[in-house]
This record gives C-alpha cells, sequence and structure tokens, in this order.
C-alpha cells in the first residue's frame, strides 16, 4: 500500500533522489594507456619557427629583399605591400606600409610579385606583377614599374605599364632580374584547373602565356616600354612572342637563379598526379600540356618546337604532396650542411625538400622539414636564413631551425595491439577512457561499414570556437596534446583497417591493416598500399593522403564533427563527460545532418548530409585555388557556388552546364561526376565505385529544386549525355524492363562518346 511521505521528511527525501540520481551519471574514466607519441619516422633536421609572432600577414603572396637597404618587402595578393628588416633579429614593433595598390589602381584586383631593379640606389625603380579586371569584364595581366621615395614608399604617379597579357587563373607572376640584368617574367596557362590548359598555350609561342618571357627594361624598342634581348631564342621566328625564353609551363610558382650557371629553376604545380620542378634551359619545351611531369596530359595537341625537356623533380600526389613551392639556392652561411642544395616545399602539407644537382643529374633530394604550414612563398634573406609565409588569413612569417629531435624514431606502436587503444584488440573491446561513438552520414565506401572511437587523455575535452567567416560557418577545435580518433572499417563482416588521427601540434594519420587470422592489424608503411581484398581493388592511403583532408588547411576531424555526433543523445553523454563543451552542443544545432538513406527525413537534409560526408572534404574554405563549390553542411544552397555555377573542371559532353541546375540533374555536373565510373568521377577518396542510393538521393532533391523544370527523356539509344543520365536514370531506379535494360547497356558501351559509355562500365 502506498503511503505518502511525511510533510516534515520530503526535503530529505528530495536530497537522496537527487544524491541517488548523481551517483548513477557516468564518470569519465581516464585513459592512462596510450602508447601513440611521436611519428614511426626519424624526424627530420629542421622544424619551422615564427619569426615575429606579432606581426601577421593576410593573404601574403611573395617575400622580396631589397639588399642595398638590408629591407624585406612582403606583397599581400590584396595590394598591400609592407615593409621590415631584412635583419631576423631585428625586432619592429610592426611593419611599415610601402603602398596599398588597390587604392590607386583602377580594376585592381591581385598582386603576384615584386622585383627591384639591379640599379635601385641610382633610380629607385621597381616592378610590379598584377591583375586587373577591365571596364570590358576581361581579366588582365599587368607589369607596371614604380618609383620609390627615399622612405620607400611607392609614388603612384610613376607608374609604367611595361607588358600585359590576360588574367585568369595560373597567373605564375614571380618577376625577377636575372643575373644578365634582364628582368623574367613567368606565366601560367591563365586557365581554370579543368579542363587542362583549354587553349594550348602552354605550346603556344604566340602568347606569352605559359612561358616565361626575358625582357632588357633599360631601352626600348620601336612601339615598345622595353628591349627584346637579341639573343632571346625565338627571336625572327615566325608568329612566335620574341619576348620568350622557355616555354611549356602549367603555373611556374616561384623563380630562382643558379648561382653558378644562372638557370632558371622553378616549381610548376601540376594538375591531376604530378608536381614538377624545372631546371630551364634556354628556349626549352618544358612539356605543358603535352604532358604532366613524366605522364602524358594531352599527346594529341600540336606541339611548339624543340624535344620535351623532363623536370628534375616530378613527386605524387598520392605519396608526397599536392601544390609545389619553388624555393631558392642556399648560400649555407647559417646552414653550411645545406649549401648550394636548392630549398623547395609543398604548400599542401608544409614538407621542405633540400635538393642537390652535380651539373647534369640530381644527386639528393632529402626531406628537411615537415612545418604542416601552408607554404606559399620562400625568401632568400641575409644570412642564408630559410624564411617562408604560411597561407592562411592571419598569416605569419617562419624561418627553418634545427629540430633538436633530428633523427629520433620514436617507440611508435607497429601492431594495433601496442596502442593501448583496445582492452582486448582481437575483440575491439576499448581500453578504459576509450569512448565509441556513431555518425549520422557515413562517407561511401563501397559498403564497408565503420566504428569510431574518441581517446582523449587526462581529464580536458576539445574546445570548441564557432567562426562565421560569411558566408560559411566553420566549427573549430582546440585539440587535447596526443588525443586519437579510430576508424575501423569492416568489409563483409571482415575487419579490413583501422585509422587512426594522432594530434600533436596537428593531426597525423595511420593506417593499421587488419591480419587474416582478425587478431591484429599491422601498421602499413608511409607509402601506403594498393592490393586487393576480397577479390577487390583496396587502398591503404598514404601518410600524405590522410592529411589532404585532416591537414593544416582544414585542421579538423571529418567524424568527430558536431552534426555528425548528433543522435542518440550522444552529444549530451559527450559533453557530462568533458569530452567536448557546451560549444560543440551548439555547433550542432546550426550544422543538422541526418542518415543519407532514411526516408523519414527530408530530402534536403539527406542529400546536404550524402553531399557534406563524401565531398566536403576537399570543396570546402581553403580547399585550394582550384576548388570553386562550397560543399559544406552549414553552406547554404544559395551560398554553394553550385546553384547555376559553371563547373571549373570541365563540362563533361555537358556542354555550357552549370554543376547543379536547379530542376534538372541530367544538365547538373554533379549528378554525372557522382554517377560515373571514368574520368571525373568524385569522390576521389576511394575506389570509383557508386553508391547507388546516394547518387539518386541527389538526384531527386536536384529535381525538388525546381520540380516543373523541363528535363530530357530518357532513350534506349541515347544522342548525347544529357539523354544517357536520363536513361542512367530510368536503369538505377529499375524503371525498365529486364530486356530494355540490357539493350539500353549494349547501345551505351559501344557508344562513340567516352562520357556517355563510361556512365554504364560495369552494369
Amino acid at each position: 500500500m502506498f503511503r505518502a511521505p511525511i510533510p516534515h521528511l520530503l526535503p530529505l527525501l528530495f536530497l537522496t533522489i537527487v544524491s541517488q540520481s548523481s551517483a548513477l551519471a557516468e564518470e569519465r574514466v581516464e585513459w592512462v594507456d596510450s602508447k601513440i607519441r611521436g611519428t614511426p619516422e626519424p624526424i627530420p633536421a629542421y622544424r619551422a619557427e615564427p619569426i615575429w609572432p606579432h606581426i601577421s600577414f593576410k593573404n601574403a603572396l611573395a617575400i622580396t629583399v631589397l639588399e642595398s637597404r638590408e629591407r624585406m618587402f612582403v606583397t599581400e595578393q590584396r595590394g598591400k605591400i609592407w615593409i621590415l628588416p631584412s635583419d631576423l633579429n631585428a625586432n619592429p614593433e610592426s611593419p611599415e606600409l610601402s603602398a596599398d595598390l588597390s587604392a590607386f589602381i583602377q580594376g585592381f584586383r591581385n598582386a603576384y610579385g615584386l622585383a627591384f631593379h639591379p640599379k635601385f640606389e641610382a633610380n629607385r625603380l621597381c616592378y610590379i606583377f598584377y591583375t586587373t579586371i577591365l571596364q570590358s569584364g576581361a581579366q588582365q595581366s599587368t607589369v607596371s614599374s614604380f618609383r620609390l621615395d627615399e622612405s620607400l614608399k611607392i609614388l603612384p604617379e610613376s607608374r609604367e605599364d611595361i607588358i600585359s597579357c590576360g588574367a585568369g587563373g595560373h597567373n605564375g607572376g614571380d618577376i625577377q632580374f636575372g643575373p644578365d640584368g634582364m628582368l623574367y617574367i613567368p606565366v601560367g596557362d591563365l586557365a581554370p584547373p579543368d579542363p587542362p590548359d583549354p587553349r594550348n598555350d602552354g605550346q603556344n609561342l604566340a602568347t606569352i602565356a605559359g612561358a616565361i618571357s626575358r625582357i632588357d627594361v633599360d631601352r626600348r624598342d620601336p612601339g615598345l616600354p622595353y628591349g627584346i634581348p637579341k639573343d632571346n631564342p625565338f627571336v625572327g621566328m615566325e608568329g612566335a612572342r620574341p619576348e620568350i625564353w622557355a616555354f611549356g609551363f602549367r603555373n611556374p610558382w616561384k623563380i630562382d637563379f643558379h648561382p653558378e650557371t644562372s638557370n632558371i629553376w622553378l616549381g610548376d604545380v601540376g594538375w591531376e598526379l604530378y608536381e614538377m620542378v624545372h631546371r630551364v634551359e634556354k628556349g626549352g619545351n618544358h612539356g605543358w600540356s603535352v604532358v604532366e611531369g613524366p605522364i602524358p596530359a594531352k599527346p594529341d595537341q600540336e606541339r611548339g618546337p624543340g624535344p620535351i625537356v623532363a623536370p628534375i623533380v616530378s613527386y605524387s600526389h598520392d605519396t608526397e604532396g599536392a601544390s609545389v613551392t619553388g624555393g631558392f639556392f642556399n648560400s649555407g652561411e647559417r646552414f653550411p650542411d645545406l649549401e648550394g642544395a636548392y630549398i623547395y616545399g609543398d604548400w599542401s602539407n608544409g614538407k621542405v625538400w633540400a635538393l642537390r644537382w652535380d651539373g647534369e643529374k640530381m644527386t639528393r633530394n632529402d626531406l628537411i622539414a615537415e612545418t604542416r604550414k601552408q607554404i606559399v612563398s620562400f625568401g632568400d634573406v641575409s644570412g642564408g636564413e630559410i624564411v617562408f609565409l604560411d597561407w592562411p588569413d592571419d598569416q605569419r612569417l617562419h624561418r627553418l631551425v634545427p629540430n633538436p629531435r633530428a633523427g629520433e624514431v620514436s617507440d611508435f606502436p607497429r601492431r594495433l595491439s601496442l596502442t593501448g587503444l583496445f582492452e582486448d584488440t582481437e575483440n575491439e573491446i576499448p581500453a578504459p577512457g576509450v569512448y565509441g561513438f556513431s555518425i549520422n552520414s557515413p562517407m561511401w565506401q563501397e559498403g564497408a561499414e565503420s566504428s569510431y572511437w574518441v581517446a582523449i587523455p587526462g581529464k580536458e575535452g576539445f574546445k570548441t570556437s564557432i567562426a562565421r567567416p560569411q558566408p560559411f560557418i566553420l566549427t573549430q577545435y582546440r585539440e587535447v596534446k596526443d588525443s586519437v580518433l579510430v576508424k575501423t572499417i569492416r568489409l563483409n563482416e571482415q575487419r579490413v583497417e583501422t585509422q587512426i588521427l594522432h594530434w600533436d601540434g596537428y593531426w597525423n594519420g595511420y593506417t593499421y591493416r587488419w591480419n587474416e587470422e582478425q587478431t591484429d592489424a599491422i601498421l602499413v608503411a608511409r607509402e601506403g598500399l594498393t592490393t586487393n581484398i576480397q577479390g577487390k581493388p583496396w587502398r591503404f592511403y598514404a601518410r600524405n593522403e590522410c592529411m589532404r583532408c585532416h591537414g593544416s588547411n582544414f585542421h579538423k576531424p571529418l567524424a568527430f564533427f558536431p552534426g555528425q555526433m548528433d543522435r542518440d543523445d550522444q552529444i549530451k553523454r559527450f559533453l557530462d563527460l568533458g569530452l567536448v563543451d557546451d560549444t560543440f552542443e551548439k555547433a550542432a544545432e546550426i550544422q543538422p545532418m541526418g542518415n543519407p538513406y532514411d526516408e523519414s527525413l527530408a530530402l534536403e537534409t539527406r542529400a546536404r548530409s550524402w553531399i557534406h560526408s563524401n565531398c566536403a572534404g576537399c570543396h570546402r574554405r581553403s580547399g585550394g585555388a582550384g576548388i570553386v563549390s562550397m560543399m559544406n553542411i552549414t553552406t547554404t544552397n544559395e551560398d554553394m557556388r553550385m546553384l547555376n555555377w559553371g563547373p571549373s573542371r570541365g563540362s563533361f559532353g555537358l556542354e555550357g552546364a552549370p554543376l547543379i541546375e536547379p530542376g534538372n540533374p541530367y544538365r547538373s555536373i554533379l549528378y554525372y561526376r557522382i554517377a560515373t565510373k571514368g574520368a571525373g568521377h568524385m569522390p576521389m577518396i576511394g575506389l570509383p565505385t557508386i553508391d547507388s542510393k546516394g547518387v539518386q538521393v541527389v538526384h531527386d532533391w536536384i529535381r525538388s529544386l525546381q520540380p516543373g523544370a523541363p528535363i530530357a527523356k530518357a532513350s534506349l539509344d541515347p544522342k548525347n549525355v544529357e539523354e544517357a543520365l536520363a536513361l542512367y536514370h530510368q536503369i538505377q531506379s529499375g524503371a525498365l524492363s529486364e530486356s530494355d535494360r540490357k539493350k539500353a547497356i549494349a547501345n551505351c558501351l559501344s557508344h562513340k562518346d567516352p562520357f556517355v559509355l563510361n556512365l554504364f562500365l560495369g552494369m
């Protein structure tokens, strides 16, 4: 029989209930078993160090030293040029402004390079490479000369335009005076990333695009504000620009002159697969866009004169980097072991190499630093320092300094069972303090499934902040040192690999391959591994490939993401445990995600979640110069830069089509790219297999954006890609009879248009 409590005992009873409730709350268990420290590779000889931490720049692209005044000039992309001491032992309070080009150049857009005349003390002249938008709407690149006053301020009224060409992408622009006193002007192919070099300007001597020009600014030929040196290689050749010194470059990013031979050395930013370092020869054809490094790109195009000169270095996007930054020859004054070496780096991952050349061949190419900075420009300043600029908005000048841990190899666990992540590895029972979680929208893995864990040492958790650089919303973390995120991938219930991200000042990625007995997993080598699993090709990613999504320019885990984890009171649990903070919970509210295959959810939530999971690792803010669209879940449809936006990497047979044509998936390049198995397949990560259900969701979402829009009708023998996509949808949705399906596939697999054929491969 229930009896009401005595009134004066109510407060005591309330306290008792509260105490019992509190006692039932889950308490955080500290993770103390971690063996994940350091790195399995020898630590490089040098590390990065900020020079003046209190001084920052915004989108600076170039460092130029005026030796006669012991000054360093830093040129920002948007036109501000700053002055600092070239002596790094100085301690300036702030830089001085030499000029803001945007204030006095009409239509100013971007600045790329600055060079001082060799006789600066006599004439006080500098030369600047910049781009503008003309009144016609066309873009133009220009090199202009300017005079400086005694305080090194640029005088706007002194401007004289020297030489111009087009603009629009791959501008190059690192102008420099050579030892011969001539001005060298590197220009890229002035095109977006894809299709590659659409005008074939890399092989066209009728334009200075895709070439290095050489002019004499101290004399004038008739009708020109400069002279053309008589020994330029194409002087007198019909149809050729006489200014050209060498050609066949895609985007020559930073040049330097060999101190003994005076040859130009440069980094040439590659297309899909390779980055190049060139030793430029007079009159040399350096290959683009016939080849990209060692492989054909457009081999059937008309070529410029001369045999193709192979690069000194071609390094792969799969294993080394994705965007080369050319450097300079080190004097050895500060670092004797690097005397005479060509120092260069990679923008995508912050690696720095020292290349040795004996006059005929490369003898060494040593990795000397892994800075995890976005190295956009090196600077050859006094004392043999190796100085560079990183790229983020709040960017700093850095230099290389000796690494006190150089050569160390930590006792990094080579087996998963030695990491301290699992109490029982074979049965995947996590160690105390290692917490499992699940996510709303996993990326497509050809039917594979994944499990996730987070392990944070001590009692701290991730500290979250929300930035709103319009039109984006970014969730930023402050990670606890030696935090680890874990993902195990299963295919047909067999564990294939366990991937971990380890936070050691930045994320490092490692992959462990499970043995056949399913008892343990072994660390995969740095360069990764391509093999077969269950009769199918499988890629265990190289360390560098991990960083292309999780690297310094994004700096975020992709699964441990508020919108992904907002399910089943999971965030509430992690908040109570102290693994995340209140801001993490708030971030989940503004970036809701859901299971793309859950038909009870809104179609837009499903489609945008699929796009985020599979595409936003690359298509995001700071994704790189070739990234146009922004596919993060927090970006509105209008701000994705996709609806009615033209493509940057080709039309795949859908001429004039945008990335997304609202209401018409068959005129939407996004739909083609996630549907095809051929060239241009997205997502790039993983195998080129098709998530049929995900593709269907994206199709239906595009159609829902304007339901009444006219669309192509399917034909069993389509005439073009648009009709082929309509047919593809009918096949995928099961709308055709078996006989019509077989007839349609046979017709398309023999189609003369490869973009049509690629849609039906493997059906």
